[in-house]
């Protein structure tokens, strides 16, 4: 199949799912990852959920070109949990395409926004601990803060261990530390879930920045009430807007991996500016997937922009138009 002249994909993958290279125009491809993944995995992409938009800021095809990096072992990239939100932000009309090059000054010049997400110097589950193995190698770093600062749009997020150890370095060039271990709140998570990591950040609980742009949207149709987060690690970063912020009882726990807690932010997720570029960093990822949780039990829960009765379909779409300055 060709591909346009200066994108090429690359992926090295471990375990089966099924991937299809769709043109979607004569200048920029899309790979689109079905909602397929091994069975060894306990979560799954939603077959129901709803990926279209009412009323697209973008035509099809029209719209910003989306990278999401599959380079540095991104675990949702690499194993289709990215799906959702690929079928999502092409029905808003952005493009989208997984590349697998290092980062370079030339290669991110063909994008407007970078999504880098469940970054590893390995792959996922073979082992528990970043030590002295490189995500990102300073010239990538180096590459991307360079391309933020010229007007480019960066999605970053930091997870539990041990992604938050790989994404660091990273986070610090722009000025955001992350904490290492796992996040949880005994008085902010949805009791109904179960889960004291999962943490609501809400206008009724005074955790959401409701002045943000983000948060508000266009219009009211568009405004957010409340999100979910599915455990994740803590943000901090001097002069950025905190979209979430933890209250004074959340805690950073030790990983079930047995990665002891260091650190504690008082966010999880974060957004401002880099000269003329942006930067939206997310504490967690599973916001911007669309999962069913296999709980062993005979039961499902669901994980990310299915999760009723949360906005973070909305959220994800409002934050690609914060990204791409349909949002002011």
């Amino acid at each position: 199949m060709n591909l346009c002249k200066g994108i090429k994909v690359q992926l090295s993958v471990t375990i089966s799912y099924f991937i299809k290279l769709i043109a979607i125009s004569t200048s920029v491809f899309m790979l689109l990852i079905p909602s397929v993944q091994s069975t060894e995995w306990p979560m799954s992409n939603d077959p129901k959920f709803d990926s279209s938009v009412k009323n697209p800021v973008y035509a099809f095809d029209q719209g910003p070109v989306i990278l999401l990096d599959s380079a540095h072992h991104n675990f949702h990239v690499q194993e289709g949990f990215i799906a959702p939100f690929v079928k999502l932000a092409n029905a808003d009309g952005y493009r989208t395409v997984i590349g697998a090059k290092s980062f370079t000054t030339e290669y991110l010049s063909e994008y407007d926004i970078v999504m880098i997400i469940t970054a590893l110097p390995f792959a996922f589950t073979t082992k528990t601990e970043v030590t002295t193995e490189t995500t990102f190698t300073a010239a990538e770093i180096e590459a991307l803060y360079d391309w933020v600062e010229k007007g480019g749009s960066l999605l970053v997020f930091s997870e539990h261990a041990p992604f938050d150890q790989a994404i660091n370095p990273l986070l610090n060039r722009f000025g955001i530390e992350s904490s290492i271990g796992t996040i949880a709140d005994p008085t902010h998570y949805d009791r109904n879930l179960g889960s004291e990591g999962w943490i609501v950040f809400s206008r009724e609980n005074g955790l959401l920045d409701h002045k943000h742009p983000i948060v508000n949207g266009r219009n009211e149709s568009e405004s957010i009430d409340s999100v979910i987060n599915f455990g994740g690690s803590s943000l901090s970063g001097e002069g950025y807007d905190n979209l979430f912020r933890l209250s004074a009882t959340a805690e950073n726990r030790e990983h079930a991996t047995g990665v002891k807690p260091v650190g504690m932010g008082n966010s999880q997720a974060l957004a401002g500016n880099i000269g003329k570029g942006k930067v939206i960093a997310f504490a967690d990822s599973n916001g911007f997937t669309a999962m069913n949780f296999n709980a062993k039990d005979g039961t499902f829960q669901s994980l990310g922009m299915n999760t009723t009765p949360y906005d973070w379909k909305q959220f994800v779409l409002n934050t690609l138009h914060w990204a791409s300055g349909v949002i002011p």
